[in-house]
């Protein structure tokens, strides 16, 4: 009986795929082959340059002139032939076909009206932060640290350091705590069963439609379809496994809780080793093939430093990072609706700071490729490990501390 009765609470299939939450660390696996798949047939992931672009463009309908005043020129922007804005759109795609594949999506309004203004001072935060850094949290760190690039840490460093601000800072935004009751309409059965219905089947003709356009413009733009798949698994798996990088940030210092934070930190190795083959064959062994301009990483500097604190600050004030905005608007989320626009005005207004900055101390560095550091790409590769192995075990130590004193 007992058997039988184990046999009968095994998940299905379809409730396996599409209902059950995934764990992290299934999350963290399939965001690295993903993101490997997308730099082998593009360039490495990044997120906060589409939306710069797109701010830019909103600005230049009031007729600003966006090159002029904040050095970015919209008119040979194509969407199609855009890898970030393609993946993009498909991270938000992506969150919102798993709602939908599992009956969930909904929208989810704001409680009070400290939301929206979190939403709009993270977003503009989030935007500036970006653009200053040279990237968001996926271009400026998730993408960087596998290429071995002192610049990411750096990033990893001050992003903490403003999560950590951001966090502090979040008690001014929560809502007041109510005692009512939401009143909350109970479906029956039969409106549960027809709603799941009527879920799957928008998710069924969302994918037709999506097919459908990438058939159209396959043949002018062959690598589209791919760029938009990348980004709808990448999303899809994000919010199946409720990955999110700004908890990752947030949560030791907030909560003293450590799961995501460990999950991101096997994700970082993860792609370290895999991207390690990339580099070897792009640089060689002995790092013959290295040159000042073909260094991967960003520059550092102070104001990358500046950008990377400001970006952590913003986004645990909205409630997501770049990748996590887009996921969380997949998902229905009113609060990163709004933070949304905010975001791509942050970043085009951001161009002024960094045209104004150019050539200044300010900006003044250079790029640190580790295994020209530590005399090879064998040594950086074990250094590195190693030193991710340390952060894991010291966020579990962490966790275990916190969980101690209550």
């Amino acid at each position: 009986m007992t058997d039988q009765k184990t046999e009968l609470q095994k998940p299905t299939l379809y409730e396996t795929l599409f209902k059950k939450e995934w764990s992290y660390y299934t999350g963290s696996a399939l965001i690295v082959v993903f993101a490997l798949a997308l730099s082998m047939f593009g360039s490495t992931w990044g997120v906060s340059g589409a939306l710069g672009m797109w701010g830019n463009m909103f600005l230049g309908l009031f007729g600003i002139d966006t090159a002029a005043t904040f050095g970015t020129n919209t008119s040979s922007y194509n969407f199609f032939a855009n890898q970030a804005s393609l993946t993009d759109i498909g991270l938000l795609l992506g969150a919102l076909i798993a709602c939908l594949l599992a009956a969930q999506w909904k929208i989810r309004n704001i409680k009070h009206y400290k939301q929206a203004l979190a939403a709009i001072i993270g977003g503009l935060a989030m935007g500036i932060g970006a653009k200053m850094a040279g990237g968001c949290n996926i271009g400026g760190l998730f993408s960087q640290l596998p290429q071995f690039s002192l610049a990411a840490w750096l990033f990893l460093l001050f992003v903490f350091l403003g999560a950590t601000v951001g966090g502090k800072l979040l008690k001014f935004f929560m809502p007041p705590v109510s005692n009512k009751r939401p009143n909350r309409k109970r479906l029956t059965a039969e409106q549960k069963a027809r709603n799941k219905r009527i879920q799957i089947i928008v998710a069924c003709v969302i994918v037709v439609l999506l097919l459908i356009i990438a058939a159209v413009v396959a043949p002018t733009y062959p690598k589209a379809p791919l760029f938009m798949v990348v980004g709808i698994g990448l999303g899809y798996v994000m919010q199946r496994s409720r990955f999110c990088f700004t908890a990752a940030y947030r949560d030791p210092g907030l909560t003293g809780e450590t799961k995501l934070t460990r999950a991101v930190i096997v994700a970082f190795a993860l792609s370290t080793i895999l991207f390690f083959g990339k580099h070897a064959a792009a640089f060689g062994a002995d790092l013959s093939g290295l040159t000042a301009d073909n260094m991967p990483g960003n520059v550092i500097n102070l104001q990358m430093c500046v950008g990377s604190f400001i970006f952590g600050i913003g986004a645990v004030l909205a409630g997501g990072c770049a990748s996590g905005t887009f996921v969380r608007m997949g998902e229905g989320y009113v609060q990163l609706w709004i933070c949304f626009p905010f975001f791509c005005l942050g970043n085009a207004v951001a161009g002024a700071i960094t045209k104004a900055t150019a050539g200044t101390w300010f900006t003044a560095g250079s790029k640190v490729y580790l295994p020209a550091v530590f005399g090879g790409l064998v040594p950086a590769l074990l250094i590195q490990l190693l030193a991710l192995l340390a952060l894991w075990i010291l966020a579990a130590w962490w966790e275990n501390k916190k969980r101690a004193q209550f």
